[in-house]
């Protein structure tokens, strides 16, 4: 059998030393440029120039601006994951889980472009439809976890239906970011975000739970924001 010369290997890693490199940077630019100015008004061109790379060499790693953003969508994803699985394993008791996820999700919101689920409803139907597996598989699923938690804990009512309320809890999230509802010129997105989570953890409460809820929320926002 004829073995393959050590040069042609080092030129094969090379090259795919260099793709996976081409790969993670044109990512991590289209991410920041997505949440900065939305998705819609950013280019390929935006993003080579951004780089200071040529299109074609953003063409050579993607095929289209559809598969970055579906990628990005990827990425954000699994962050999101990791620094959930983070707080699931530290949170003491569901309250003060809900109270991490709900912070975890304003940081991110403040670093948002409110136009992005608009932007992938409207001209990103794979990356758009993506989103709402994701959204219904994964964090629909993760919240009535919290949910149960907290009725095994006494803090939550019993009586809630987990389905429901998990349901109405990731459209939430969703209705802050719609235009129409909530004018990004009036209303703060991350203002929005935060007095919904607000509404919906005291909507699930015990007098227990409620009792606590009132006493961690205050030292736990005076805490994170020293």
């Amino acid at each position: 059998m004829e073995t393959i010369k050590p040069i042609k290997v080092s030129i094969v890693l090379r090259d795919f030393l260099k793709m996976e490199d081409c790969y993670n940077r044109v990512l991590k630019a289209a991410h920041d440029l997505f949440m900065k100015y939305g998705i819609r008004s950013v280019s390929m061109d935006d993003i080579a120039r951004h780089l200071g790379i040529s299109k074609k060499t953003i063409y050579s790693c993607f095929t289209e601006k559809d598969e970055i953003v579906l990628k990005v969508n990827h990425l954000l994803q699994e962050k999101w994951e990791q620094e959930a699985d983070a707080i699931r394993r530290s949170a003491s008791n569901a309250i003060e889980l809900m109270l991490q996820l709900s912070l975890m999700l304003r940081s991110h919101i403040s670093s948002m472009n409110p136009s992005i689920l608009f932007d992938l409803y409207k001209f990103h139907r794979t990356a758009w439809e993506d989103w709402n597996r994701y959204k219904n598989e994964n964090i629909r699923k993760k919240m009535m976890d919290v949910m149960d938690r907290g009725i095994q804990e006494g803090l939550f009512r019993p009586d809630i239906d987990k389905s429901i309320l998990s349901t109405l809890r990731v459209e939430q999230i969703e209705l802050a970011f719609d235009d129409s509802i909530f004018p990004h010129d009036t209303y703060n997105l991350e203002a929005v975000q935060m007095q919904l989570a607000d509404h919906f953890i005291q909507g699930l409460l015990t007098e227990q739970g409620a009792a606590y809820y009132k006493q961690t929320k205050a030292k736990f926002f005076e805490t994170k924001n020293n």
